[in-house]
């Protein structure tokens, strides 16, 4: 499935779909905005691009690649740091026309379009004072983050962003459009919700919406290196609220005054400033250098992060887990080993590693198999976030990021876990023929593989964790 489209059969076509739907060839205007992603690294020169504006016209792209065995592959927010979202010659379908947004104040649900951001979302749902699990960046893709787990700062009190998900309107690999719920589809419906990448197109997704108050008590708070084992201990002993009101992330990085190795929390809290400060009260009475908590919209609370990773340059997620409680004296060899690297390679200076302190007991509290969502665990995620400039680094920097995995991996057997390969937000796979379905969807690998052969049996969708066409 892995064939470049040629000019005749771009224009078959653009016979088939609608105006006001986009067929962008390379010297066309639009083509590389098109084509643009949060990272360069991954980005490929598809064939052609076409940029739907509804379903019809998304399912009638979808059933056409399948037909004429041409390589398929799906924008949404364009986040992802890997080819899963880019295709080299083939056809790549942007789903940036389709961003709408809409709130049912009856049964308290969102439903978005498949290319919608999770600022759309945010902002959407905070006037009618209602939010949905989401990440904890805005500009990431909506359908991408769902159907690969999610975590936010709403997880502790309502689990993933996949368990928050009600229906959804799904394309398969023969352009039929599906809506997939407990009740319609419940095969496909499990699937979506951890292997959606695998089995269709998330055409539209509908949440179920949580009331939530306008203002959240939130912001960041930067010490030195010397605070270190203070910090940590701190966040180890705030990680569960009674009420799973709070979350927090810590933050590896270098200053950008000093070029010192710093610690950065972000702290979130859903209620007010003094309950808050009480929950993180031994962070707030430290001495740091920089503090900035105060009361925030909820929706901003979602963009806290955008700044630290703008869109552009080189950038690679490599995901990590940790066993509760983080061991001090194992945050700082990784303290110590980011800034001996990014010292000594200027060009990584934006780096950082951050640490969700999620209290993931929504999460694991839901069995494995009621969705194909195979990472259920206790341990807490992480991610190093490279960034860099100069693709010639590319390996040297990738291989430095896997070996802070490593790290991440010993620390984990030495406290008594086995670290395992199971997909999730941050961990994802291309075509790796040393991974087998059930390395990567664990206990739910023939569930899935079922599913795979009856919506997908010409594995048009091939291009994350993939499957085969047969199993």
């Amino acid at each position: 499935m892995a064939f470049n489209i040629s000019r005749e059969q771009i224009e078959m076509l653009r016979s088939q779909v609608k105006e006001p739907a986009s067929i962008l060839y390379p010297d066309s205007e639009g083509y590389g905005k098109s084509l643009e992603r949060w990272s360069e690294v991954g980005c490929q020169r598809a064939g052609v691009v076409m940029r739907p504006t509804n379903t019809e016209d998304l399912a009638i792209t979808v059933r056409f690649a399948r037909d004429n065995r041409v390589d398929l592959a799906v924008k949404g927010g364009g986040h992802s740091t890997d080819t899963s979202s880019s295709s080299d010659g083939g056809i790549l379908i942007d789903l940036g026309g389709m961003r709408q947004v809409t709130v049912n104040s009856v049964d308290s649900s969102i439903t978005t379009q498949g290319g919608a951001l999770w600022k759309d979302v945010n902002d959407t749902a905070a006037r009618f004072n209602m939010a949905v699990v989401c990440g904890t960046a805005s500009e990431t893709g909506v359908g991408g983050l769902t159907v690969r787990g999610g975590y936010g700062y709403l997880t502790p009190e309502y689990g993933l962003v996949l368990d928050n998900l009600l229906s959804a309107k799904v394309v398969t690999a023969d352009g039929q459009v599906l809506n997939a719920s407990t009740e319609e589809h419940p095969d496909l419906f499990w699937a979506i919700r951890g292997a959606g990448a695998n089995v269709g197109v998330a055409a539209e997704l509908t949440f179920q919406a949580h009331t939530q108050a306008n203002m959240v008590w939130c912001g960041t708070m930067t010490f030195t290196r010397d605070k270190l084992t203070e910090v940590i201990e701190a966040l180890n002993g705030a990680l569960v609220h009674p009420r799973r009101k709070a979350a927090a992330q810590c933050v590896f990085a270098l200053s950008p005054d000093t070029g010192a190795p710093v610690i950065t929390t972000v702290l979130f809290f859903n209620g007010p400033e003094e309950e808050g400060r009480v929950h993180f009260s031994n962070l707030v009475n430290l001495e740091c250098i920089n503090m900035n908590m105060e009361m925030r919209p909820y929706a901003e609370a979602n963009t806290m992060l955008d700044d630290a990773m703008p869109p552009g340059g080189r950038k690679k997620t490599i995901g990590a887990k940790f066993a509760s409680p983080i061991r001090p004296e194992f945050a700082s060899e990784l303290l110590e080993e980011l800034g001996r690297k990014l010292t000594a390679a200027p060009e990584l200076a934006k780096t950082c590693l951050e640490i969700d302190y999620f209290d993931l007991s929504k999460v694991y509290g839901v069995p494995v198999t009621e969705t194909a969502f195979p990472s259920r665990t206790k341990a807490l995620n992480g991610a190093l976030l490279l960034q860099w400039v100069n693709s010639s680094k590319d390996q040297d920097f990738i291989a430095w990021g896997e070996a802070i995995q490593n790290m991440c991996e010993s620390e984990l057997r030495r406290a008594g876990h086995e670290p395992d390969k199971l997909v999730s937000t941050f961990f994802g796979y291309m075509h790796d023929d040393n991974m087998t379905p059930e390395d990567m969807f664990g206990v739910n690998a023939d569930a899935l593989l079922r599913v795979k052969r009856k919506y997908d049996p010409d594995d048009v969708f091939n291009k994350l964790n993939p499957l085969g066409s047969s199993g």
